[in-house]
């Protein structure tokens, strides 16, 4: 049997690795201190694999042998269900799932092979009664990984979960659920009680999963002191989880494309992607890995020994 019962997965959607270019790439202007120390230097273009003391990094291939710029839907599909989802539907689709992607999660997927053995997962990104709404009126479609949920039979989290403190908003501190979506009483946390509070709620179940879309957002749109300011956070957020997290755990960070290490340019990029893998055999669950089918069976082969 796996060491590991805990995995927080940190999806973090249009993160490359780019030039070292303090212009274009946040990546090379944040203060990332601990997100360089786990992967042995900034993440930027060229890095090599590198398992360290207690973290292995992996520039990870989110092209897939198919041409063109990859995308949301496929990539975060391919995520996953370790398939190449883009290959099978013949191209780079998103940013939302068509009917054929939505038939693929529905097949399997990483939530339904944990919740399939009896064990618990969530994705614990809070959404505003809007989103239900629209999704329910159909106008709307889920994102991949929310589908991905659904087909599980899980449930999505709500207002009221982020204000128990259950679920986050994509900001990390819930600063843009009053900014943004006009709240006045919602929680804000500091970076590193997110951190803490995510540690926390990972120790409940086996499988905690966060996404946030704010990185891709900045990567269309800028401006760059933003994706400087979300990198800057995270690095925080990491700090707080790692304050308090269990030597059976297992913590991953990916993401589906390259987009805003590269604010040149409002596309996404064909970059690799950053893999970050930390805790209880990150080397071993790190080997092997080159591109986004990977992820999904190092998971299962961390928690239970077997891939899907």
């Amino acid at each position: 049997m796996s060491a590991v019962k805990h995995v927080l997965f940190f999806f973090l959607d249009g993160v490359g690795l780019g030039e070292d270019d303090p212009i274009h790439n946040p990546f090379a202007a944040a203060h990332t201190p601990l997100l360089d120390d786990m992967a042995g230097g900034r993440w930027l273009r060229g890095r090599e694999s590198r398992a360290g003391a207690w973290a292995s990094f992996v520039p990870t291939d989110a092209c897939l042998g198919v041409a063109g710029r990859p995308q949301s839907a496929t990539g975060q599909a391919a995520i996953l269900t370790g398939r190449n989802v883009a290959a099978e539907i013949g191209m780079h689709y998103g940013p939302r799932p068509n009917a054929s992607i939505r038939a693929i999660l529905a097949e399997d997927n990483l939530f339904k092979q944990v919740v399939g053995r009896g064990d618990s997962a969530a994705l614990v990104d809070a959404y505003p009664p809007g989103f239900f709404d629209a999704v329910e009126r159909g106008k709307r479609l889920r994102s991949a990984i929310q589908q991905a949920v659904h087909e599980a039979g899980l449930p999505l989290m709500d207002e009221e979960a982020f204000r128990r403190g259950e679920a986050f908003s994509a900001d990390w501190t819930g600063e843009g659920w009053r900014s943004e979506l006009g709240y006045t009483d919602t929680p804000v946390y500091p970076p590193r009680e997110v951190g803490r509070r995510l540690a926390g709620l990972a120790r409940q179940r086996t499988l905690t999963f966060f996404s946030t879309w704010v990185t891709d957002v900045i990567g269309h749109r800028g401006p760059f002191e933003h994706g400087v300011a979300m990198l800057e956070r995270f690095d925080e957020v990491m700090a707080g989880v790692l304050e308090d997290w269990p030597e059976d755990g297992l913590i991953v960070v990916t993401s589906d494309h390259g987009n805003m290490e590269d604010l040149s340019t409002r596309k996404h990029t064909e970059n690799q992607v950053p893999t970050l893998i930390v805790g209880q055999g990150h080397a071993a669950s790190a080997g092997g890995l080159t591109d986004l089918t990977g992820l999904t069976p190092l998971i299962l082969r961390s928690l239970y020994g077997e891939p899907l």
